[in-house]
């Protein structure tokens, strides 16, 4: 990681005092924190602060049952445009980010009303006074702010030289910035040089926030990068110096930087300007505090936020193309850290606008990051072009980028999550400005998205377009082939809540088409909802009256004292009703976008404001209750020093456990699936690793094995007790190293009274059939040694697998096998053979063909376990599928047999991942949760419009390929580009000669009719994540776990009683890296804890709360009590990566009843048996044994049974697998027992 440290001098001398939360009333009594050293005029001096409030404007009248109505230019005054000037000298830049001014708000002449300003590029800066009810004067020339020559870009309106009034400060592009001091009578003082902000740059954005909480504001000075007007040039921007270093010639410098070096061959492009960070000294002057060359990037927006509320801001910086965005987070200890590689999964490819709001309502910000992704399969196909030359990047870029809209998700942890996909906003076409606030007044965050460009680069078909001559800028090339520009719909989005946005650009009256690109929000009319002022190229401002009827609302407004004047910076929430909401102070939002520092809450039906609380940058905390709605409210902070705070900690459910399991590594070799299948969905060659516990050497403890991938042994771990393990290396385990492990399993295969071990061989890092795939099965000594079971003890299956689990199927007391069929190498998505193995006298006899031919070659098996189904206390198998439904073997005493109608599961055509097993809803019988895809990525199939995947010859050479087909509309439509798909099907690129026509075109013309149907045919309409809510008789309900729950694909599941209440709780691990890398890494969970309420529902319980953070990819999950406290832990198997071990601080005075089972020989842990617990208070609670269950797991065979402390289990019966019964009374101090199966 690396890290940049900005020396803050004066903050060593600073003392940082902490707050305390106390509640005040109305009178805005607080006692706080105080966290600079800025004094107090004695004018302003209130040593409580205060709160006033006033009545809000009356409402406008609704036009056409608009939200908004779009004022005209004559109606409003402002008739400010950003004109296409073709001949200009500087025309080059309307084929850059700068080819739009930008626009910013507020009220600079002191009478309430906001006032606008807006950049010019080819003309003047115009400045706008608010005369009357959104009607505006232009009084650019009288203020002095017209800028001259300069091409302007962003801007911000704040009061810099905190006397009261607002000043303005506007960033140009190669020329000076300016710094327009307001005079207070009209006019404006141009005064930069004096501040020591007058930098020449490719200025873009200025973002203020007091970052060092000194009182007054700091700036963040965004560039981009300069654009040469010379155009292409034929001379040598690269060489040599007189010392054989490479360089950029002088002349170039300016425009150019090497981007590599790889032998004699030296790379370069245009590279982004280094960005500034300034302090303010207070006197009037700003100091650097970064230098030359450390935050270059290609900048397009900068935003400051406080996601952990530790009251020092934060900033995140968009950065477009190859250039990755800046998290830069504050620390205490004087200074920043580049955070963006242990914050996000991955970011937007070109980013351009960001805003940050609590999109999910949970009381914390989010942030969204625009891209420029189609919104529809035409403009995702034509805006891909050839995606070879961006191969290597895809696959390398640390964090990934991908050319999609980021939505992240504050977490309460380090980590963001990132939902985009889920929440419908990952593409919003070529957008600049995103912009998150309420507009209509009903308490949930909306979002707003600018679109449109001045020239249309997705040119790949126009072949005048993709050439450039000497001489010619990018500009002049796309005149020349007269590409014209790209006009394109605005967006807007109504948050429905639990993270579902609905487009309502058209209902809301918002669904302008041209070109777009700075906006902010802002009550203009002061009746307390949002206007919108979009900045367009090449036609007027538009300006759009919030036209909202019922819904209640507020305005707070702030008067720092011991803070910064208008308090930036400050956080500000409320409590209404059932609601809470959040807003953080700040002024640089969306794309070259200044809003007031204003905050607005709608409050839809509650006209009352049961809380409102501001924390200011100075630590202050003011709490006043009881609020009526529909007020403008001014508070001011208190003028007296804040008191030292009371830290308060959230005290989580798990902690990283420090054990030497938590240094074991899987380590996977990398391979190139798409070499053999290049329209690989995924790839199958890092599916692992697979984990398993039993107690090998018979001393009590539960020992572990962990899956190794290809030429990376396995590795069995003895657990010497008291949470210390030893790594038994080598042996006959180790002897396999060439093999990928996938599934294992502890059971005792030869009667022989201990613990064998079975392990899954898999992966496609060899042909089909090859011996590398058969299963292997080590023969345990009685002392934890192995040695490799004599040949013929298993059948020869040379099948690529995943899944082991065991149980005596066949009643004749010893362990039967399933092992899952995963994928033939080279040939996905064709169906393996999958085995059912019969233990017979410690050799193991395939019969699938003739006690469950149904069970052989249905479908890609990605997990299995041996339940009782249907009540009838024989062991049933269920298995779930890739591409296929889950299906339900019931037992019938001698053969499996499915019935999918039966079941109820026929139409749940998923990409299931993983099953676990218990008593959801408490009524006796086995229900099930199931792992799969989740929601949250580019696949949304539905039950008439499943995603299809069809596998046959397309081009007539014998070979099968694959082809991925999605519905839009009613059309199916290829899910790959043609770039890609032509790659693996050359005839292609001659039926279809440009990405225009293969993008026009359906799945049917482009393969046809008869080749599709004459492939096989897969189907999936399910990707949810969730439980099966058994009847009791073998049919089941599926029911989606909560939408959180959906935000990644899950893998490790476990159904157990995390906090001892009684209920059963779920336990998913998620990520999957394998998509190929268009589709890129799934990766926007952490994992999720959900507890359940023993009816069938659960609630999702924070990352924060519960500890459990976890962002790799993970597969496999196993509980394991580590410690010896009677709570479970857990274990997770991490792809290419070291295990993740979580204790269990359970805090509660709930107790737990651990039970072993004494099995016989061949059986010894009880595999199987259905135990049922009587608890004092009259009610039963019931588990199985089982052996193999979850994604590749193996949990150890101990049962738990927690009870309140006022209750007590009382009586355990067992149903053992030889159909005896045993019945033990528990005596009131015990929490560990052994039962013996009966002879």
């Amino acid at each position: 990681m690396n890290y940049f440290q900005i020396a803050l001098t004066f903050l060593a001398a600073l003392a940082l005092l902490s707050s305390s939360c106390k509640k005040t009333s109305n009178d805005g009594t607080s006692s706080t924190t105080k966290i600079n050293k800025k004094e107090t005029p004695e004018a302003d001096f209130d040593p409580e602060g205060k709160i006033e409030s006033s009545e809000l404007s009356s409402r406008s009248a609704q036009e056409n049952g608009k939200l908004y109505t779009r004022l005209s230019p004559k109606r409003t005054g402002v008739k400010f445009i950003n004109p296409i000037q073709k001949d200009n000298p500087m025309a080059y830049l309307y084929a850059s980010a700068m080819g739009c001014g930008g626009v910013a708000v507020g009220d600079v002449n002191g009478d309430g009303k906001p006032d606008l300003f807006f950049t010019g590029g080819p003309v003047p800066n115009q400045l706008l006074i608010q005369t009357d009810n959104l009607i505006f004067e232009d009084v650019t020339q009288r203020a002095g702010v017209g800028g001259g020559n300069a091409w302007g870009t962003g801007s911000s309106i704040i009061d810099i030289d905190e006397d009261g009034d607002l000043d303005i400060y506007v960033c140009n592009y190669d020329s000076a910035n300016a710094l327009y001091l307001n005079q207070g009578d009209g006019t404006f003082t141009e005064s930069a040089k004096s501040y020591g902000l007058n930098f020449i740059s490719a200025g873009h954005t200025p973002a203020f926030s007091d970052y060092d909480l000194d009182g007054d504001l700091d700036l963040y000075l965004m560039t981009n990068f300069f654009y040469d007007p010379r155009g292409k040039t034929t001379e040598r921007i690269v060489g040599y110096d007189s010392n054989k270093n490479v360089i950029v010639f002088p002349k170039f410098k300016k425009f150019y930087g090497i981007t590599g070096i790889k032998g004699d061959v030296v790379s370069h492009d245009t590279v982004g300007q280094s960005d500034r960070l300034l302090r303010n000294n207070g006197d009037g002057t700003f100091t650097p505090q970064t230098k030359e060359g450390e935050l270059i990037g290609k900048g397009n927006s900068a935003l400051w936020w406080d996601p952990d509320f530790d009251g020092r801001p934060d900033l995140f910086v968009a950065n477009d193309f190859k250039d990755p965005d800046f998290y830069l987070k504050n620390n205490s200890e004087g200074g920043f850290k580049h955070a963006i590689k242990s914050t996000v999964p991955h970011t937007a490819w070109f980013s351009m606008g960001t805003d940050s709001a609590d999109l999910d309502g949970d009381g914390r910000p989010d942030l969204l990051v625009a891209d420029m992704s189609g919104t529809n399969h035409y403009k995702q196909k034509i805006g891909m072009g050839a995606m070879s030359a961006s191969a290597e990047f895809l696959s390398t870029a640390f964090p990934r980028q991908y050319m999609r809209n980021a939505v992240f998700l504050n977490s309460g942890t380090h980590r963001l999550r990132e939902a985009a996909h889920m929440t419908g906003l990952a593409n919003s076409d070529w957008t600049w400005t995103v912009r998150l606030s309420d507009f209509d007044n009903d308490g949930l965050v909306d979002v707003y998205f600018t679109n449109g460009m001045a020239v249309n680069l997705n040119v790949a078909d126009n072949a005048e377009a993709t050439k450039i001559y000497p001489g010619e800028t990018e500009w002049a090339k796309h005149q020349r082939a007269k590409t014209g520009p790209l006009k394109e719909q605005n967006l807007a989005f109504q948050n429905l809540g639990n993270l579902k946005f609905n487009d309502t650009s058209k209902e809301w009256g918002l669904d302008h088409v041209g070109m777009s690109y700075a906006a902010t929000a802002s009550d203009l009319d002061r009746d307390g909802d949002l206007e919108l002022i979009v900045a367009n190229l090449e036609e007027e401002v538009s300006i759009y009256q919030n036209n909202s009827q019922e819904s209640h609302r507020i305005l707070v407004k702030l008067k720092g004292t011991r803070s910064n004047p208008q308090g930036i910076g400050s956080t500000i929430r409320i409590k209404s009703g059932n609601t809470k909401q959040i807003r953080y102070l700040t002024l640089s939002r969306g794309y070259m976008s200044s809003g007031e520092a204003i905050a607005h809450f709608g409050t839809g039906k509650n006209d009352k404001i049961d809380e409102l609380s501001v924390h200011w940058p100075s630590g202050h905390k003011q709490v006043f209750s009881n609020l009526s709605s529909d007020q403008f409210y001014t508070i001011t902070e208190p003028g007296k020093e804040p008191s030292e705070p009371k830290k308060e900690e959230t005290k989580k459910l798990f902690n990283p456990m420090p054990t030497s399991l938590a240094g074991l590594k899987h380590k996977e070799t990398l391979y190139d699936d798409y070499a053999i299948q290049p329209l690989l969905p995924q790839k199958n060659s890092q599916l692992g690793p697979g984990m398993a516990w039993g107690d090998i050497d018979g001393d009590g403890d539960d020992d572990f094995y962990l899956g190794g991938a290809k030429n990376d042994a396995g590795k069995l771990i003895r657990n010497n007790g008291s949470g210390k393990f030893a790594s038994l290396t080598g042996g006959a385990v180790g002897a396999d190293s060439a093999a990928e492990d996938m599934g294992a399993l502890f059971f005792d295969s030869d009667g022989d009274g201990d613990l064998d071990l079975y392990v899954v061989s898999g992966g496609v890092e060899c042909a089909k059939n090859d011996p590398i795939l058969q299963d292997r099965l080590y023969i345990n000594n009685g002392k934890g040694a192995f040695t490799k079971a004599p040949k013929g003890t298993l059948p020869e299956m040379h099948e690529s697998g995943s899944t082991v689990t065991c149980a005596d199927f066949d009643s004749d007391g010893d362990l039967d096998l399933f092992v899952g069929g995963r994928v033939v190498p080279g040939e996905y998505p064709t169906s393996p053979k999958s085995y059912l193995l019969q233990n017979v006298g410690g050799k193991f006899k395939d019969v699938t063909d003739s006690m469950a031919p149904g069970l052989r070659s249905y479908g890609m098996v990605t997990s299995a376990i041996w339940s009782d189904a249907n009540g009838d206390r024989r062991p049933d198998l269920l298995v779930t599928y890739h591409w296929a439904p889950i299906r339900v073997y019931i037992n019938n005493g001698s053969k499996l047999e499915s019935d999918p109608k039966l079941s109820g599961l026929s139409e749940l055509w998923g990409w299931w991942n993983g099953i676990a097993a218990g008593d959801i809803d408490s009524d006796g019988d086995i229900d099930y949760a199931v792992s799969n895809f989740g929601m949250n990525t580019k696949y949304h199939p539905k039950e008439k419009k499943p995603i299809r995947l069809f596998y046959g010859d397309f081009d007539g050479t014998g070979e099968s390929t694959i082809v991925e087909a999605k519905y839009e509309n009613d059309v199916l439509l290829p899910v790959r580009g043609r770039s890609c798909s032509s790659h693996a099907m050359p005839f292609l690129l001659d039926k279809f000669k440009t990405f225009d026509s293969f993008a026009r075109a359906s799945l049917q013309e482009i393969y046809t009719p008869n080749k599709l149907d004459s492939s096989k045919i897969y189907k999936a309409t399910e990707l949810h994540t969730g439980i099966l809510i058994n009847n009791g008789k073998g049919n089941f309900k599926f029911t989606p776990l909560p939408r959180i729950a959906q935000i990644a694909p899950s893998f490790g599941i476990d159904l157990s009683d995390f906090n001892g209440d009684g209920n059963l709780d779920i336990y998913m691990v998620q990520n999957f890296y394998g998509p190929e890398p268009e589709t890129g890494h799934m990766a926007g969970g952490l994992s999720q804890l959900l507890q359940g309420d023993g009816k069938g529902s659960f609630t999702p319980i924070s990352p924060e709360k519960s500890g459990l953070v976890v962002f790799e990819d993970t597969k496999s999950l196993t509980r394991k009590d580590l410690n010896g406290d009677g709570w479970h832990d857990y274990v997770v198997g991490v792809n290419n990566g070291n295990l993740k071990v979580f204790e269990n601080i359970n805090t509660t005075d709930n107790e737990v009843l651990s039970i072993n089972l004494k099995g016989v020989a061949g059986n010894t842990t009880g595999v199987g048996s259905f135990v049922t617990a009587k608890i004092s208070d009259g009610s039963l609670r019931v588990a199985e044994v089982y052996s193999g269950s979850g994604y590749l797991s193996q949990n150890p065979p101990t049962i738990s049974f927690a009870t309140k402390s006022s209750e007590k289990v009382t009586e355990v019966s067992v149903a053992w697998p030889n159909g005896k019964e045993s019945v033990t009374k528990i005596s009131e101090d015990s929490s560990t027992i052994e039962i013996k199966q009966p002879e």
